[in-house]
């Protein structure tokens, strides 16, 4: 709303100075601000004859103050109306009374400064205006409650000010009821002086002198009173200034140490109900006590088996790690080695995000999306929480403006697919209260070792913390030594153990190396997954075949197979029941999710599309019914049937004469990897894999590189698995079923016909009956060998 008296004081400001060199202009728009104040500094500035007029009230405006003026009153400042001009604009903006006259310090002005002395708690007898109070009268503080205050910090102020503001370097504090940087520093002042600190030597830093002296005098408990130093009062200060609802008498009674025991126990200090040195350091830094010990650390080294022993020697029981960047992040078997070393895990999430021009609802997406990616490559299930950094001083503006978008877009991938996350966010106690308080992250992750920073100075501990970052050291023993920080770990806290991680597969081919682990098989098959799935909100029959249409048509031998989902017919569409504009819309986004699919390897391109063609095949078609296992059906066309057929035409055509015994050849040839094999180890690996696949989830509610990481795991455990769970899934571990089951594609109605006629090649006559069940038998051999 306009206010006419600011209003007037801006038109005169610029029409003063405004042809002043150093002049900024100030906009006239009635409304007090930060613009106003610092054109009322600049103002006294330049009446005072400081050179090189600024927004800034220095050391320079106070020594030209001082020499003029010394304070403020009508007997000093008859010949300066300009002076009070200014001064009366800042009461203006203050919300006072600036008096009836233009440069006159009348009787309303002096009336208004003893308002003003008695809402600061100092002397309101008290009319003239000295370098403290006009330093203070220009800035935006208030003296009055605002929204958001409470009248217990107040209080608190308002007695600071009222006791300490006669020390030489203690400012003025705004009485504003909230806990900000002015009130902290002016505690940390009162602590100093109290600790009979000279001018000069205190400076409201929290520094080793603050320390000691805390430690040897200011403990306090029930029953003690203030006497000669006020450690009870300056103590509840503190408390209500982390916003415990104590008393404020300087006696330590029933609330003050009620409230002392729920500080110590949120803060994850002992619950002693004393006002100690750890509680005070807690109540007063981000830091706390950094010599105070923590269970929790985190790193950017990544972790060998002597390095997670070291940990657990010195009583670390939880190591939080990198997602990204590729020397940082979690590498191949290490969360094996984290949990073998009875350690537990929290992941992190940071690609640079240093300041705030890395944040956006785009970048976002991006990181949630990165996550994601990784969280579900390494196994972590539903309900890991992953943090998010912050990792600079955001202040206000920017956490509005860049750094909340940001968390929406994070929340918007990280949560759109069937493993669901939760949303942690790293940074400073402002930080991570606002994003909480948003209700876009669950838990916090404070950065407390920058205690200078803006967003740790004036603020308690945030909803929700997790974890507590407080010293930066490097452990050692004997052999080994490693660089950490210390954490504090909330009993809130859920890092992520054994039980919370599926086991995962390592690299599966050379030449990988292993810090490019990501770049495999499984872990491709993930991200394909990722992106799948967002697109449908969950694993589903359309993500699953999103991804295999598309490594399917990767490989020309595999790109029109007839067991095509996609038919260009709808009617050919195996969901039958939606109508033509659902499948339009899921012809969409599979258009989008191929759009986005980024290519495999090329090395790994014939194993991927062998298998997205096969677990189409079961997909489309299904497993065999119940009882059925001595049969064939038309889903094992797309799979091992076909590749059988294919051996045929391969003895057929170059080793009948050579290897007449046909079931001894196939014995020998299935599986193995020689030149212009027909039925290579990986076409077997891939046709057993694709019906496993699929007989672990027939309904679709996993994702099918969730499945692959299963057989591909166990595999890696016992590299027969694979084919010992097929043939007891598919032929319930019968050799004769297996045999038969191979036969059955030549002579079975109606495999026989689509056998033949798909799969024969030019010149490759159909084989007899003894040479169905020689095939039927080989077949049987070559699996029944694997294992």
């Amino acid at each position: 709303m306009v206010d006419a008296k600011i209003l007037s004081t801006q038109q005169w400001l610029n029409s003063t100075y405004g042809t002043n060199t150093y002049w900024a202009r100030v906009p006239e728009n009635g409304l007090t601000g930060w613009p106003t104040v610092f054109g009322l500094t600049r103002a006294l500035q330049i009446e005072l004859g400081v050179p090189f007029p600024s927004d800034n009230f220095g050391a320079m405006t106070q020594q030209y103050f001082m020499s003029q003026f010394g304070v403020l009153s009508a007997s000093t400042t008859a010949n300066r109306p300009n002076v009070i001009r200014i001064l009366q604009g800042a009461l203006w903006c203050k919300g006072y009374l600036g008096g009836w006259t233009d440069g006159v310090f009348d009787r309303a002005v002096a009336a208004s400064i003893g308002i003003i002395n008695g809402d600061l708690g100092l002397d309101p007898t008290i009319t003239s205006v000295d370098l403290k109070l006009l330093k203070s009268l220009l800035t935006m503080d208030a003296y009055v409650r605002v929204n958001g205050g409470t009248n217990e910090k107040r209080e608190v102020q308002q007695w600071l000010n009222g006791k300490y503001s006669r020390r030489r370097d203690f400012p003025l504090l705004p009485c504003d009821g909230l806990f900000s940087r002015n009130a902290q520093l002016g505690l940390m002042y009162a602590i100093q002086y109290e600790l009979d600190m000279e001018d000069g030597v205190a400076n409201g830093n929290f520094g080793p002198g603050t320390r000691r002296g805390l430690r040897s005098e200011a403990t306090v408990a029930p029953g003690s009173k203030d006497a000669r130093h006020n450690w009870v009062r300056l103590y509840q200060a503190a408390l209500r200034f982390n916003d415990c609802n104590c008393a404020f008498s300087g006696t330590y009674e029933e609330s003050t140490r009620t409230e002392t025991v729920a500080f110590q126990s949120y803060a994850e200090l002992p619950a002693t109900g004393r006002g100690d040195y750890q509680t005070w350091a807690s109540l007063l830094v981000s830091t706390g006590d950094d010599s105070r010990p923590g269970i929790a650390s985190d790193m950017s080294t990544q972790l060998t088996s002597a390095h997670c022993s070291l940990l657990h020697s010195k009583g670390y029981r939880t190591v939080g790690r990198y997602l990204s960047v590729l020397t940082k992040r979690y590498a191949p078997g290490e969360l094996g080695r984290i949990f073998a070393a009875g350690l537990k895990t929290f992941p992190i999430m940071q690609e640079a995000n240093t300041s705030a021009g890395d944040f956006s609802y785009e970048k976002g997406l991006d990181h949630g999306f990165q996550a994601l990616r990784r969280l579900r490559q390494l196994g972590f299930k539903d309900g890991v929480t992953a943090f998010f950094a912050v990792d600079f001083d955001a202040i206000d503006d920017e956490i509005s403006a860049r750094v909340l978008p940001y968390f929406r877009g994070v929340g918007s991938y990280l949560n759109s697919t069937s493993v669901r996350y939760n949303t942690g966010v790293y940074g400073t106690r402002n930080v991570c209260s606002r994003v909480i308080s948003a209700g876009l992250a669950s838990e916090g992750f404070i950065a407390s070792m920058s205690w200078g920073w803006s967003g740790n100075l004036g603020f308690k501990l945030p909803p929700n913390w997790s974890y507590d970052q407080i010293l930066n050291y490097e452990i050692r023993d004997s052999a080994t030594s490693l660089e950490i920080d210390k954490n504090i770990q909330s009993s809130r806290a859920r890092p992520a153990g054994p039980s919370d991680v599926s086991p995962t597969p390592l690299v599966l081919k050379l030449p990988l190396t292993e810090k490019q682990f990501d770049e495999d098989y499984y872990w491709y098959l993930v991200e394909l997954d990722v992106r799948a799935e967002h697109l449908e909100g969950r694993a589903n029959v359309f993500a699953r075949d999103y991804v295999l249409r598309y490594l399917q048509r990767l490989e020309p031998n595999y790109r029109e197979a007839v067991w095509d989902l996609y038919a260009p017919a709808a009617e050919e569409d195996p969901l039958l029941s939606l109508n033509a504009l659902t499948i339009a819309e899921k012809q969409d986004r599979r258009v989008a999710f191929e759009a986005s699919a980024p290519p495999p390897l090329n090395f790994l391109v014939p194993r991927l599309s062998h298998l997205a063609a096969s677990s189409r095949g079961y997909a489309r078609f299904g497993l065999i019914e119940p009882g059925a296992e001595r049969t064939a059906s038309t889903g094992d066309l797309a799979a091992w049937a076909g590749d059988l057929v294919n051996a045929w035409n391969e003895w057929y055509l170059f080793y009948r004469h050579q290897s007449p015994s046909l079931r001894d050849w196939l014995r020998s040839h299935i599986g193995e990897n020689y030149a212009d094999a027909r039925f290579s180890g990986e076409d077997f690996e891939c046709d057993v894999d694709a019906f496993l696949a699929y007989s672990l989830d027939s309904e679709n509610r996993r994702s099918f590189s969730d499945c692959v990481r299963q057989i591909e795991y166990e595999s890696m455990q016992d590299p027969k698995w694979r084919y010992r769970e097929f043939a007891a899934r598919r032929f319930g571990g019968s050799h004769e079923a297996a045999a038969e089951a191979g036969k059955a594609i030549f002579t079975g109605w109606p495999w026989v016909s689509v056998a033949l006629s798909r799969f024969l090649e030019d010149g490759v006559p159909a084989p007899s009956d003894a040479q169905s069940s020689a095939l039927g038998l080989g077949f049987a051999d070559a699996l029944f060998a694997k294992f």
